[in-house]
């Protein structure tokens, strides 16, 4: 924007003006001038307060990264703007920004709608809901594509842990923060910062999941991967999960969600370090699980798009297919 008509635009200045044709009318009454020399001191001081905000603002969202929140909600009730906000809110404070929304549509021209999204129809739909996660794709390359910074990603999605593997893909090789709701305090948490692929390394020894495994025959081409890390178990009677002769059950070390001031790399570590295992075993692997939204995202960054996985979403007392994620590739 031009520096003159971002300076004239500024509140600052608008007040300026109000209050110089309110100022006028009572100044003119007195007629002493060095009561204009006041006024006009006042003036000189509110127009470099105005100045050095606009620069300090510049330099701000012109500087080597630029924070951008993304929200994103699949079949829940909260709203995403309001999230939006508490995520806005976050990020203002632990990285010293101000006026955000703001700025971002001022400086950038992104608006809400690039950043927050809502998917309300049928998950187990799935060319529309492939549809979805391309327009996500497409407003996140968008912004990237017109901001000359490099930028970092805030995400927060909420409530179908199993999308959060699709939106793995969709960050992935992306700079990203990923936030977990926190109940008690009705705010985020910032539970994992990506970055230098560091969500792919893998552990030599599994300290956060015991590892189950229940083989009945010797060879097998597929396995059921279940994961537990929340608080609900793993229903192994759902029709879906029957009949598999090669099963492995990652159940946390934990009790009940996984605390908001642990190492949720770690977590997804370990999983990966199964996957990673599995993909040269069997060729598919199929996944049921109970874990929360964002260490899924982090599992989906890091297993990307190279195993034959097939994800499940419990749904009506069973685990039903959701996507393959080999098949996820063709639409990007």
């Amino acid at each position: 924007m031009n520096f003159i008509k971002e300076l004239i635009e500024h509140p600052l200045i608008g007040l300026l003006g109000i209050s110089t044709i309110i100022l006028g009318y009572i100044l003119d009454s007195f007629n002493k001038s060095e009561y204009f020399i006041y006024a006009s001191l006042i003036a000189a001081i509110i127009i470099i307060f105005a100045v050095v905000n606009i620069i300090s603002n510049r330099k701000q969202y012109n500087q080597e990264t630029l924070q951008i929140p993304i929200v994103i909600n699949v079949d829940s009730n909260e709203s995403a703007k309001y999230t939006l906000e508490l995520l806005i809110k976050q990020i203002e404070k632990e990285y010293g920004y101000s006026n955000l929304k703001k700025n971002l549509k001022q400086y950038r021209n992104i608006v809400d709608d690039d950043l927050a999204f809502t998917y309300s129809g049928d998950i187990f739909d799935t060319k529309r809901l492939i549809s979805f996660m391309q327009i996500i794709r497409y407003q996140i390359t968008k912004i990237k594509e017109h901001t000359p910074n490099k930028v970092q990603f805030h995400l927060v999605s909420y409530k179908r842990p199993a999308i959060g593997f699709l939106l793995g893909y969709v960050f992935e090789n992306e700079d990203l923060v990923v936030y977990q709701n926190n109940p008690d305090k009705d705010g985020l948490n910032n539970i994992a910062n990506l970055h230098d692929r560091n969500y792919k390394e893998e552990v030599e020894q599994f300290t956060k999941f015991t590892i189950e495994k229940k083989n009945t025959q010797e060879h097998s081409d597929t396995i059921l991967l279940a994961i537990k890390a929340s608080s609900h178990h793993i229903n192994f009677g759902a029709p879906s999960l029957e009949g598999y002769t090669h099963i492995t059950y990652m159940k946390a070390n934990h009790k009940g969600h996984i605390e908001l001031t642990e190492d949720w790399l770690v977590y997804a570590r370990e999983i990966f370090t199964l996957l990673n295992e599995y993909q040269s075993s069997y060729k598919k692997i199929i996944i049921a699980h109970n874990m929360p939204e964002s260490l899924a995202i982090i599992v989906g960054m890091a297993i990307g798009n190279y195993a034959n996985i097939e994800m499940t979403q419990f749904s009506n007392s069973d685990y039903k297919t959701l996507i393959n994620l080999n098949d996820v590739i063709c639409y990007f």
